[in-house]
């Protein structure tokens, strides 16, 4: 999926979108596992805690940060910096929430993606293979989405 055109005029006009280089990356975008250190999802060196923005790649891998924009600390830093570019093309994308270093929910609320429903089995997938290789990162309080 690609980012919504209205977004990205609305981009252009931000200074977010450049034509020559597209979205600028996103400093504090990380792989989700490779944040992983034992059994807790890490963010800027601490356990990570707080909502984030993440999108689901091309490649299937889950990709989060927080908003920051590295040309002007107050300005905007959407889903599509997460990946950066022209054209980033995601899967999904949406809000992932960690409380001490663990998932406690995600959801698909991006407005420069406007992923359908269908992408959030995507999302499940991703994040159940991650389940499946250390149940710890979950909280005790995180649901699996009914289908």
């Amino acid at each position: 999926m690609l980012t919504v055109k209205s977004m990205l005029e609305l981009d252009k006009k931000a200074g977010i979108y450049k034509p020559g280089r597209g979205y600028f990356k996103n400093p504090s975008r990380i792989d989700l596992e490779k944040a992983v250190k034992g059994d807790s999802i890490m963010f800027g060196g601490k356990n990570a805690s707080g909502t984030f923005m993440y999108v689901l790649n091309a490649d299937g891998r889950i990709i989060f940060g927080a908003r920051r924009n590295p040309y002007n600390s107050k300005g905007r830093s959407p889903h599509p910096t997460l990946l950066g570019g022209k054209d980033p093309i995601v899967q999904a994308a949406g809000l992932l929430t960690i409380r001490g270093g663990k998932i406690v929910s995600f959801d698909d609320q991006s407005g420069h993606f406007r992923p359908s429903s269908k992408s959030m089995d995507k999302v499940e997938t991703a994040l159940r293979k991650i389940y499946n290789i250390n149940h710890k990162l979950f909280s005790s309080t995180f649901i699996w989405r009914k289908k």
